[in-house]
């Protein structure tokens, strides 16, 4: 999938997946963050994760995927949880459930016992 369809005030938008920084899930639809705009998708989660390039984003909680590409870094919070650090400064929840996946990914996170 290259492109998304979203309706917002009155127009159809074709946004490119590529610009996607975050996706995050408020019940049966879809927020997504591209840049400082937010637009909501009347989709699943789970039905954008089957469409979207898995060599791209990638979910990092039950509520949240993430465009790899945008990625900064990993900021270590106490209690042993980290969050992913956006280029743009959002920080996101990284869920110990999706941690190892990200590590593999990634490359670069150092391991926590």
């Amino acid at each position: 999938m290259e492109r998304i369809v979203v309706k917002s005030r009155g127009e159809v938008l074709f946004l490119n997946v590529a610009d996607i920084d975050w996706i995050e899930a408020v019940g049966c639809y879809a927020c997504l963050h591209v840049g400082s705009d937010t637009h909501l998708l009347r989709r699943t989660l789970l039905e954008l994760v089957r469409d979207l390039d898995e060599d791209k984003f990638m979910r990092i909680h039950r509520s949240i995927i993430v465009n790899l590409d945008r990625i900064h870094g990993l900021e270590l919070q106490s209690g042993g949880d980290y969050e992913v650090v956006l280029k743009s400064e959002v920080r996101l929840r990284l869920s110990r459930r999706f941690r190892k996946r990200l590590q593999d990914r990634m490359g670069t996170m150092p391991r926590c016992n």
